[in-house]
């Protein structure tokens, strides 16, 4: 017996209406345009949000709730991508019309509004591995176009204009705890447009206090860090590592303090550390003077040597 056409229209026509109904009921086009997903309530701000009234700021905005819950880690948004394509993208943040605009390809932000003593924020985390090795970054930073500027930016005291083109640019202080190479030289600006009350150094400024300083040979002490696993022990230095094997030589801070104390700085942590490289002019002067002490000698020998020659001619 066949199914007459009006009734099978009737059928498909329900099924359609409960599905719409359904996906109504997620899904809400306002009558400004906006669009929300698991939002129904009052007009968006953003034009597209999900479970969340959104900002205007913002033209897309999604809200994955809160997450209270300990010992997993939790994930808002995943987007992934697979294939054999040259590359491949799980995520794209363009940003790149408008004059006078400040343009942020991705924005990481994580912040407490008051400082608090638990946790751990990262404004952007990047972890990459297990490709062709010498090819895995973390995070990459490329400087294009032909304008001034750095690929990597790091600061504790906000925007400045760079003049030149860098792979990297600190405004701060920066600490490394492992070995820091380089090919080329490294260089210290020492430009005398960036230089004040300059002063020639005397003999009591370096000659006379070179023999009050003790130099000294030494290993690095091991030092225990707090982990990100409490119940692990992380150290500071790899013990592996020659910058920790091998034996230092230098002078100790706190003696260099008492003869050089403007060469001396207290670090952030309440350690003290020493500028090394300012002992280099302090050493220049001390030959010099040497050097200049060594002369008088030899012209006085000479003209002993003179005299006594001399002498016995006259004989």
């Amino acid at each position: 017996m066949k199914t007459p056409v009006k009734l099978v229209s009737v059928f498909v026509l329900v099924l359609l209406t409960g599905f719409i109904t359904s996906l109504y009921g997620q899904i809400k086009v306002f009558d400004n345009g906006n669009v929300g997903i698991k939002y129904t309530t009052s007009t968006p701000s953003s034009k597209f949000v999900y479970n969340s009234t959104g900002e205007s700021a913002y033209d897309i905005y999604f809200y994955a709730g809160d997450r209270s819950s300990s010992g997993a880690t939790q994930k808002n948004v995943i987007a992934t991508g697979t294939g054999s394509a040259n590359h491949i993208y799980s995520f794209v943040g363009q940003a790149q019309t408008g004059a006078n605009n400040y343009l942020y390809g991705v924005y990481g932000f994580s912040l407490s509004s008051t400082a608090i003593s638990y946790g751990r924020t990262y404004g952007v985390y990047g972890a990459a591995g297990n490709a062709t090795s010498g090819y895995n970054y973390g995070v990459y930073g490329y400087l294009t176009g032909t304008n001034n500027g750095t690929a990597v930016y790091g600061t504790t005291n906000g925007d400045i204009s760079i003049s030149g083109r860098y792979a990297g640019y600190f405004r701060g202080d920066v600490y490394v705890t492992g070995l820091l190479s380089t090919n080329t030289l490294t260089i210290r600006s020492s430009d005398v447009k960036f230089k004040t009350n300059i002063v020639t150094l005397t003999s009591s400024d370096a000659y006379d206090k070179l023999d009050k300083i003790r130099p000294t040979t030494y290993n690095l002490r091991q030092q225990e860090i707090t982990s990100a696993d409490s119940a692990k022990v992380a150290y500071l230095y790899d013990p592996d590592s020659e910058v920790f094997t091998k034996r230092k030589y230098g002078f100790i801070a706190q003696e260099l303090q008492d003869v050089f104390p403007d060469l001396v700085y207290t670090l952030q942590d309440g350690t003290l550390g020493v500028d090394y490289t300012g002992m280099i002019p302090v050493i220049v002067q001390a030959i010099q003077e040497q050097r200049g002490k060594i002369e008088e000698m030899e012209a006085t020998i000479n003209e002993l040597k003179k005299k006594v020659e001399e002498l016995s001619s006259s004989k």
